[in-house]
């Protein structure tokens, strides 16, 4: 197809459009303070072709949950500096009602929701996220 730009004849390129979620099996927010497990967590969630968003803390977690369309899972520190992992996802669902949770902690805690005891395991984490209770997860694995 040619098109006519600035009196110049230039070759367009029809593309298909590529809808993100077709190829991605979701969108996971990593909330944590601690920037080498961010880098970690990264690094193994995009492998399985996740897409990743890395916030800092809850303040950052809450600007990127208003600027995605999507966040299927967050997974975050159970105690962040300035609010529980919990208080963190009750808000974040607000905006994103499907949201699913994964905590991180130092030492076994107890808690209702799924919870990683640092350090764990890639398998672990993989593992973990393949029993939280959404479709475009289960099918990643």
């Amino acid at each position: 197809m040619l098109n006519s730009i600035e009196g110049r004849r230039v070759k367009a390129a029809v593309l298909p459009v590529a809808d993100a979620q077709a190829s991605s099996p979701g969108t996971i927010l990593v909330v944590t303070g601690d920037g080498n497990l961010a880098a970690a967590v990264t690094r193994v969630l995009e492998q399985e072709g996740f897409d990743v968003v890395i916030a800092r803390h809850a303040g950052h977690a809450l600007l990127a949950a208003i600027m995605r369309n999507n966040i299927d899972v967050m997974i975050s520190d159970l105690a962040l500096d300035d609010m529980t992992g919990e208080s963190l996802a009750s808000t974040l669902r607000r905006h994103h009602p499907a949201l699913r949770s994964l905590y991180i902690a130092d030492q076994v805690a107890q808690h209702p929701g799924p919870v990683l005891v640092r350090p764990f395991t890639r398998d672990e984490l993989l593992q973990e996220l393949s029993t939280l209770p959404l479709a475009a997860i289960s099918q990643a694995f």
